[in-house]
């Protein structure tokens, strides 16, 4: 009971230390070479787990997008948890430490007119709460990968389990027809010894008749 404390202690800080981590922030960054307004985060998965979850959850949100220089962009679109109006959104994702990512969003009201944390408070809040709601996508699509690569592998090691299954079915049909014809074999083979020792015991009759008649 006394490790009890300590651990739920941990606990909380190891949860607290995920929650710091986790918070998006307004920074710049370079977009299509030019230095941008953005909002950054740091996401605890690999660059091509973050970047797939990324592109499948604004898919979801009916955003396609197009590659430019390593970054990806969404033009005149609208996305409700951002804004209500069509805006241009940018986003870009670079490795981190520890095989983590940091993850770039920004938005521009159109003709490279972006947003900014005084001017556009309520936009980046919301690209701040995006971002920040992003941290459990991209871990549960982590965790689906990693089922999805666990089932592959169950799929596999049952596909040869039952090919060896099959195998054996397949040899011990082959045994039992072997079986029976070498019980088959073996009685014919008892059947032709009795006929041949009959014959060479009617041979030996015969040679001695004949031994028998030549000294008369």
């Amino acid at each position: 009971m006394k490790l009890l404390k300590p651990l739920s202690l941990a606990f909380a800080l190891s949860y607290y230390s995920a929650a710091i981590f986790a918070q998006a922030k307004p920074v710049s960054t370079t977009i299509e070479k030019e230095n941008r307004n953005a909002v950054m985060i740091e996401i605890s998965q690999p660059v091509g787990i973050t970047t797939d979850a990324l592109e499948q959850k604004l898919k979801r949100a009916g955003l396609n997008e197009k590659i430019r220089n390593g970054t990806a962009n969404y033009k005149g679109v609208v996305l409700s948890e951002i804004s209500s109006d069509k805006v241009d959104i940018y986003t870009k994702i670079e490795q981190g430490p520890n095989n983590t990512s940091v993850v770039y969003m920004a938005v521009s009201k159109g003709y490279n007119n972006f947003t900014n944390a005084a001017a556009d408070s309520s936009v980046t809040i919301n690209v701040e709460a995006f971002l920040n709601s992003f941290v459990k996508d991209a871990n549960n699509y982590s965790a689906d990968v990693g089922i999805g690569n666990q089932l592959k592998v169950e799929n596999k090691s049952q596909n040869e389990y039952q090919k060896l299954l099959d195998e054996q079915k397949d040899l011990e049909k082959k045994k039992a027809k072997i079986d029976i014809r070498l019980i088959e074999i073996q009685n014919e083979l008892n059947t032709r010894k009795i006929d041949l020792d009959k014959q060479k015991a009617a041979v030996e009759d015969s040679k001695a008749k004949r031994v028998s008649d030549n000294n008369q």
